[in-house]
């Protein structure tokens, strides 16, 4: 038994024995499904004198794991940046549960720019497979600021011309709004400036 542990729980888990789990509050702030899951019987617990128990406080964000994706948000950056020099920030809002929205900024150096970082954030880390939105803006937008994010996307944008639909793309299976569970659609928003595309040719670009 570790000497460092508070608290230790001893059991079995027999193969294929399952129980229906939940429902109950998740982190997007809806009660989940029932599930089946698998069995820890338990046979025996100890504990030192007046043990520290761990939990964490899970619901609508803002909540514990919020602060957690501030602090991988940092991790995320430098990450990105070594793959994708042209990425200036990354921001996974808590407000989008710290994994479904991501908001960038580019240094945008030819048409459709934006889409290529959309779809290379899909597919870079297994994380980001979740992610369901991805907003892309130019860089001299504070994508940490939500009024200027805004003011991007309903200037910049044009709701045909720069939206990207992706469907039947695997998505976090407690997204309760996607179809089916695991299989979902995202959303790429291009809040990038536009009007200059014309002119790449005439400027030698």
């Amino acid at each position: 038994m570790p000497a460092s542990a508070e608290i230790v729980l001893e059991g079995v888990i027999h193969p294929g024995e399952t129980a229906l789990e939940g429902p109950y509050g998740d982190h997007t702030g809806y009660y989940n499904e029932q599930a089946e899951f698998p069995v820890f019987t338990i046979e025996r617990m100890t504990m030192r004198k007046n043990p520290i128990y761990h939990s964490t406080y899970t619901g609508k964000p803002p909540d514990e794991p919020a602060v957690l994706g501030v602090a991988l948000n940092e991790v995320f950056v430098p990450l990105l940046q070594k793959q994708y020099p042209e990425i200036v920030d990354f921001y996974l809002p808590p407000e989008g549960c710290s994994y479904r929205m991501a908001i960038v900024s580019i240094k945008k150096a030819y048409p459709g720019h934006a889409k290529r970082i959309m779809f290379g954030i899909w597919s870079f880390l297994r994380q980001f497979m979740y992610t369901k939105t991805i907003i892309v803006v130019d860089d001299d937008i504070d994508i940490r600021d939500w009024k200027e994010v805004v003011w991007a996307m309903t200037t910049r944008m044009d709701a045909t011309r720069d939206t990207t639909l992706v469907d039947n793309t695997p998505i976090d299976y407690l997204d309760f709004a996607s179809p089916v569970a695991g299989l979902g659609s995202k959303m790429g928003l291009d809040g990038v400036k536009k009007k200059v595309d014309a002119m790449w040719s005439d400027l030698g670009l």
